[in-house]
């Protein structure tokens, strides 16, 4: 039963993580941070350039509305050289307007990476927005709903894999069918001792005779001490017997 039971709890485990993760994202009131127009350092317009001081753990990503990102462009200088921002990936996180009317895509992203004060320019035909990701992080982090949606990933698929193993485990160990025991034909009817050494693997060899003491060994060495000692005195009666009949053979 024990075997049975912990895969179970790992599965309803895992569910109950998915269900904490649900709720939590349907309570999650932090759109607002998520909102570039309203959490952003600076918007900048066509033409328009912002200058800000980084040192090497912050990290500034630059976004533009999805509808407009193909116009859109920025340069990035530091003390004067122009700075090439690390590659957007398709696993990078869009953003959306606190009522989700509106995508916002990365163009480019700035650090971690050297200190000093950075130059953005926008040099394209789209607005601009950039973003202290480290900042939003740190304000989403503090929200009850996003440590138990976090919680949840890690969880659920842990406890998923370990409930799946432990019961193929276990129901491969419950195809085990009985025994089936062969004897000689020659042999008969099984004795129980024959029985309980066949269920248990025990070879013949390795049964030993138990040391139990004969009960009735003493008393037949008794026995025959005495037989042998009635034995001796009749002997030596008869030898007396014949050598009183040797010497008075001729008295008669």
């Amino acid at each position: 039963m024990a075997r049975v039971s912990y895969p179970v709890i790992a599965l309803v485990a895992s569910f109950v993580c998915v269900a904490s993760f649900a709720v939590s994202y349907s309570n999650f009131d932090g759109y607002g941070d998520l909102d570039p127009e309203q959490n952003s350092l600076q918007i900048m317009e066509s033409g328009d350039s912002f200058s800000i001081v980084l040192d090497e753990f912050d990290q500034i990503w630059v976004y533009s509305e999805n509808k407009g990102s193909s116009n859109a462009s920025v340069e990035i200088t530091l003390n004067g050289a122009v700075v090439n921002g690390t590659s957007v990936k398709w696993w990078d996180t869009f953003l959306t307007s606190e009522d989700g009317a509106r995508v916002y895509v990365p163009l480019t992203k700035l650090g971690p990476g050297a200190e000093g004060e950075y130059v953005f320019e926008n040099d394209g035909a789209s607005l601009l927005y950039l973003v202290d990701m480290v900042g939003i992080g740190e304000n989403l982090w503090q929200e009850s709903s996003v440590q138990i949606m976090a919680a949840s990933c890690c969880l659920s698929p842990f406890l998923a894999i370990m409930g799946i193993v432990g019961l193929v485990r276990s129901s491969k160990s419950s195809k085990i069918g009985p025994k089936i025991l062969v004897f000689d034909s020659n042999v008969g009817i099984p004795t129980t001792e024959e029985v309980f050494r066949s269920v248990n693997d025990i070879s013949k060899e390795s049964v030993t005779d138990a040391a139990t003491p004969d009960p009735w060994k003493e008393e037949v060495s008794e026995v025959e001490g005495m037989t042998e000692k009635v034995h001796d005195s009749t002997k030596g009666t008869q030898l007396d017997e014949a050598e009183r009949d040797w010497q008075t053979w001729d008295e008669g």
